[in-house]
Parts: C-alpha cells; structure tokens; sequence
C-alpha cells in the first residue's frame, strides 16, 4: 500500500482534485491540560505565602480564596503556555524531532508558567504591603513614628524575601508540573496538530467581501474584547445598585449595548455597526478619564476623582483595543485598492483572543467584591470596581 501523508486524510478537494494542505493548528490538549495543572499549582504557594507573611484581612478562607483565584489565573496560564509552544514551533517546527527541541520545549512550556505565576504573585505580595502600610499608618496615631517606621520596612523586607523564595518554589512546582503532565499523556509533547485548512470560497454578491476560512482576526478580537467590558459591566451593577442606581442602569445598558455590537461584529461587519462599536468604546473611555481626573459633574460623590481599580483598568485596555481596531476597520473600508489580508497562524490568533478573556476575566474577579480578597483596613470587605 501506497502511504498517504497525514495532512491529505480526510482532505477536501478543490474544483481541481487538489488536495487542500493542511496548516498547523493549537494544540489545545497540550495546553489546556498545562495551563491547568500550573494554574492550580501555583495558586496554592501564592495563598500559602499569603497566610505565612500576607496582611491578616486576606488570609480568610484560604481553600476558597485558592480555588477562586487559581480560577481567574487559568487563562493568563493559558495564554503562557500558547506562547511558548509558538515560540517552540517557530524554532522546531510543527514535529519535535529529538530530545533537545522535547526537552527545550517543556523548559519553555515551564518557564512561562513560571513567568505568569511571579507576576501574580508579585501583584499579590504588593497588594499585601499597601495593606499592611496602612495599618501602619493607623498605629502612628498609637505609636511612636520611629517604631512605625520601622515595622513599615520590616513589613517590605518580609514581603520581598517571600517573593524571592516564591519564585523558586514556583519555578521547581511547574518543572515538576510539566514533567507529570506530560508523562500523563504517555511522553507526548505538542507544540501543533494538523487541520484541514479550509478552501478560500469566491463570494456570491458583489461587495460581500471576501471570505476565508478563519474569520477576520480584528473581528473576532474586537467582539471578545465587547464581550470582556460587557462581563466586567454586568459584574459592577450590584455593588452600585446600593448607593447610586443611575450607575447601575448605566452599566446595564452599556453592557447590552457591548453584546449587541459583539455579535453584530461575528457577522458582517457594515458601516453603521463599526460606527456603532466606536462609539460604545468611546463614551466608557471617556467616562472613565472624566471620572478619574477631576470627578463627574453628578452623582453622590460629584466633583471628586474616583480611584483606580483593576476592574476599570481592564475595562478601559478592552475599550481602548475595540477602538483601534474599529477606526482600522473603517479605514480599510475607504481604501480604492483591495486590502491585502495577511493569513495570521492559529497560535498567534489564539495569543491575541486568549490574552483579551484573560484581561476579562481579571476585570469581572476586580469587580466581584471579595472575589480576589481585596478589603480596606478596617477589615470590611471592599474592592476597586469602580468604573
């Protein structure tokens, strides 16, 4: 028998008999199964450091505050791990062929995860010291300011020998994480699979643009970036239904509004919906400076900034990308010549589209108040979703 190369099974053929090649795609078996096990792995040493040397406020329920954070981590491991088996692509190819690019690999694979635990838990290890900075400042009033002082710096040298010994316990756990994850899967290591690609279609209508098998990357991108603000929005109206229900409306008609264009933009995307969708970046974006310099003009608090939070910030990188991506997307529309659409691989587009649900999902944990632990000095539960 006559072998058949893998990527021709199951090929469709062209109008010419021509098999279509196969392009290689996210191995997603691989990196689901990775990101996971880091995920959860290193959650658990970031809430245990916390307990050993974290303010007191964030110590609470240590087995929920790991299952919910190491939660809300998995797409930023995700979107390590996707990074380095692209990178591991481009300097091997699609195939692993030795113990050198295998080994490599999983370094890479390691170091990544090893890269997005630290800054996590270099956030984290921060965020305790703001706490416990001001409960130092509360005792100034209790104490001498020489003693405050020094327990303020005690308390930073505390953090950042913790950070020191975490990095190496998070750099030792994902060495062994990957080794057992891909012993797990019988020695396999994939840094791509072969997919059919899909034969480029004429369109039938003149003017419907031209269509290929992997949708527009700006158009998928901008809709999951809609679907991030919309998450972040419907996850802050509780909060500001309490004391401010204008903002709660807001939020609600603002994030049906996201979803809206959202799936508009999955589809055709005409004139009148790119319109649309810069115009529901830009109010929010503005909004927010307006709010964050010099205050609103209204509202229980007006005419006094609000402070920074990380549900805002991810709302307003989300809103600002959906906007870049709009105004590109209307000026392609202008040009006379045809565009020339440059194909993107699969592992660059899933680095792109991972890393904007990873920006989400950050900003829906910072609008959950309690969710990421965050609390004010008093001891109450609070966090920063302002927006």
């Amino acid at each position: 028998m006559t072998a058949v190369p893998a990527g021709m099974v199951g090929g469709n053929s062209s109008g010419t008999g021509a098999q279509a090649p196969a392009r290689p795609a996210v191995p997603w078996l691989t990196v689901i199964p990775l990101a996971a096990m880091m995920a959860y792995a290193d959650g658990f040493w970031m809430v245990s450091l916390r307990g050993a040397v974290g303010a007191i406020e964030r110590t609470q329920e240590p087995f929920l505050s790991w299952l919910r954070e190491s939660t809300v981590l998995l797409p930023a491991f995700v979107l390590a791990v996707i990074a380095a088996v692209t990178l591991a692509l481009r300097c091997f190819g699609p195939v692993l062929a030795g113990r050198k690019a295998f080994f490599t690999t999983a370094l890479l694979i390691a170091g990544a995860g090893t890269l997005a635990g630290t800054l996590t838990l270099a956030a984290s290890q921060a965020w305790d010291y703001a706490l416990q900075h001001d409960l130092m400042s509360i005792l100034h009033h209790a104490s001498s300011a020489q003693s405050v002082e020094q327990l303020d710096q005690s308390s930073l040298g505390l953090q950042l020998a913790a950070l020191g010994y975490g990095v190496g316990l998070l750099l030792v756990t994902n060495l062994v994480v990957t080794g057992w994850t891909v012993a797990i899967r019988g020695g396999r290591l994939d840094v791509s699979r072969q997919q059919q690609a899909t034969p480029e279609r004429t369109p039938h209508r003149v003017g419907a643009g031209a269509r290929t098998g992997a949708r527009d990357l700006r158009q998928t991108l901008a809709a999951v970036a809609l679907f991030g603000c919309a998450a972040i929005h419907l996850a802050l109206i509780p909060d500001h239904i309490n004391h401010w229900v204008v903002a709660s409306a807001f939020f609600l008609t603002l994030a049906m509004a996201e979803i809206a264009c959202g799936v508009l933009l999955l589809g055709r995307a005409g004139l009148n919906v790119l319109v649309a969708i810069a115009a529901a970046a830009v109010v929010p974006l503005a909004l927010w400076a307006w709010s964050r310099t010099s205050g609103l003009p209204f509202g229980p608090n007006s005419n006094v900034p609000e402070p920074v939070g990380l549900a805002d910030v991810a709302a307003g990188l989300l809103e600002l990308g959906t906007l870049v991506i709009a105004v590109v997307l209307l000026r392609a529309r202008r040009t006379v010549t045809p565009e020339k659409r440059t194909t993107l691989s699969p592992h660059l587009r899933a680095l792109a589209v991972v890393g904007a649900i990873a920006i989400g999902s950050l900003g829906v944990a910072g609008a959950v108040p309690g969710l990421l632990g965050d609390v004010d000095t008093s001891g109450n539960t609070t966090h920063s979703s302002t927006h």
